[in-house]
C-alpha cells in the first residue's frame, strides 16, 4: 500500500498541475463603471456599444462602436421627432417623415467623440499556438446642444415650407378668381403635398390663417370644389350611346350633361357660359351583323373627342369598336354600344384626370 501512495505521488508531480482552459487578460484591472450604467448630464449624452468574440481587437472597437451610434441614433431621432407627432396624415407621409429623422440623426452620430475603450482578451492553446478573441466595449459623448441644433434647423425648414405653401394657396385663390378651375385645382394640390409631414401647428406668419393645420383644411376643402368643378363635361352624342358613355364618365367622378342632336358650337359655348371646362363629342355608327344561335349580332364604333371649352381644342381622343348580341337588331346594337361607350368614356375619363395631376 506504501509503494502503491508513493507511485500515485511520483506520477501527480511528473504531470504538474492542471493548465487552464483559458486566460483572460482586461485593458484595465477593474471594468469602468459605465458597463453597467450609463449616465448622461445636462451638457452631454452617452452611449455604449458592445462585440464579444471579436479575432481582433480592432474589429471589436469597430463593432461596438457601430452598436453605440445605433443606440444614440434611435435616441436621437425620438428626440428630434417628439415634436412633430402631428405630422402624420398618410402612410407615405409618416415613412418620409420616419426616413427624414433616421437618415439626420444617423448623420448627427458620425460626428460623436469616442469617450472611452474596455476590451478583455481571452486566450486559449490551441496546439503549438494560441487563439485570441476580443470582448469590446466603447462609450460614445455627443453634445446635448447638437440635437438642439437640429430641432431649431427642423423648425425654421419647416416655416420656410409652410410660408411657400401659403403663397401657393394664394396663387390658387386667384386662378378661381380668374375663372381658371383647373389651374386653381393643381395649386391646391401643391399645397397640400408641400404641407405633408409638417406639423399641424407651425405658424405661417399670417394673420388669418395662421398655423399649418388652418392652411390644410382650407387648402383640402378648396381642392375638394375646384375638383367638383373641373370634372363637369357637356356630352353629344345620340340617346342609344350617351348614356353608357357618361355611365363611365360618372364613375370616375365626372358629371356629364347630355346635348343630344346639339351642334359643337353650340355645346361649346354654352359650357364656356356655364363655366364647365369639356365638351365631349361622340360619333357613332353601328353594322348589323349575323344571327349567333337563337340570337342576332351587330357592331358599333365610337370616334370620341374631349375639347377645352375656353378654346376648342382637342385635349384627348379615343376610338371604340365592340360587338353585341340580342333578340333583336335593335337591342344586338344597344349592346354593342353600350360596350364600346363604356370603353370610350373611361379612357376619357383616364386622360382628363390625368391632365389634372400634370399641370394642363
Amino acid at each position: 500500500m506504501k509503494r502503491a501512495a508513493v507511485a500515485v505521488a511520483l506520477l501527480a508531480a511528473a504531470c504538474g498541475p492542471e493548465k487552464p482552459a483559458a486566460i483572460r487578460t482586461s485593458s484595465s484591472p477593474k471594468p469602468p463603471a459605465w458597463l453597467a450604467k450609463t449616465t448622461s448630464d445636462s451638457a452631454t449624452l452617452y452611449f455604449s456599444g458592445a462585440k464579444e468574440g471579436s479575432s481582433s481587437l480592432e474589429e471589436g472597437k469597430d463593432s461596438a462602436l457601430e452598436a453605440a451610434r445605433s443606440q444614440a441614433a434611435q435616441y436621437i431621432g425620438v428626440e428630434i421627432s417628439a415634436e412633430h407627432s402631428d405630422v402624420m396624415s398618410t402612410e407615405e407621409a409618416e415613412n418620409k417623415a420616419k426616413d427624414t429623422v433616421k437618415s439626420r440623426a444617423n448623420a448627427m452620430v458620425r460626428s460623436a467623440e469616442l469617450a472611452d475603450v474596455y476590451y478583455e482578451k481571452i486566450s486559449r492553446e490551441a496546439g503549438s499556438g494560441t487563439i485570441d478573441r476580443f470582448d469590446v466595449w466603447v462609450l460614445i459623448r455627443l453634445p446635448r446642444a447638437e440635437i438642439e441644433k437640429e430641432r431649431e434647423r427642423q423648425k425654421q425648414e419647416a416655416r420656410e415650407t409652410v410660408k411657400a405653401a401659403l403663397g401657393r394657396y394664394r396663387e390658387a385663390l386667384a386662378q378661381q378668381k380668374a375663372g381658371d378651375e383647373l389651374a386653381a385645382l393643381i395649386r391646391f394640390r401643391d399645397v397640400l403635398t408641400q404641407l405633408k409631414g409638417q406639423g399641424q401647428n407651425v405658424e405661417t406668419g399670417d394673420t388669418a390663417i395662421a398655423s399649418a393645420g388652418k392652411l390644410k383644411q382650407l387648402a383640402q376643402d378648396a381642392a375638394a370644389s375646384s375638383q367638383s368643378k373641373v370634372r363637369r363635361a357637356i356630352v353629344i352624342a345620340p340617346d342609344w350611346v350617351a348614356g353608357a358613355v357618361t355611365q363611365a364618365l360618372s364613375a370616375k367622378g365626372f358629371t356629364a350633361q347630355t346635348q343630344t342632336g346639339a351642334t359643337e358650337q353650340a355645346a361649346l359655348a354654352a359650357a364656356k357660359a356655364q363655366g364647365t371646362p369639356w365638351v365631349i363629342v361622340v360619333h357613332a355608327t353601328t353594322t348589323p351583323g349575323g344571327r349567333v344561335f337563337a340570337q342576332v349580332a351587330a357592331s358599333a364604333a365610337l370616334d370620341v373627342r374631349a375639347l377645352d371649352a375656353r378654346n376648342g381644342a382637342v385635349v384627348a381622343s379615343t376610338q371604340k369598336q365592340a360587338k353585341g348580341v340580342g333578340r333583336t337588331p335593335e337591342a344586338a346594337q344597344q349592346a354593342a354600344a353600350s360596350e364600346a361607350g363604356l370603353g370610350a368614356g373611361n379612357d376619357l375619363a383616364a386622360a382628363l384626370v390625368a391632365k389634372e395631376n400634370s399641370g394642363l
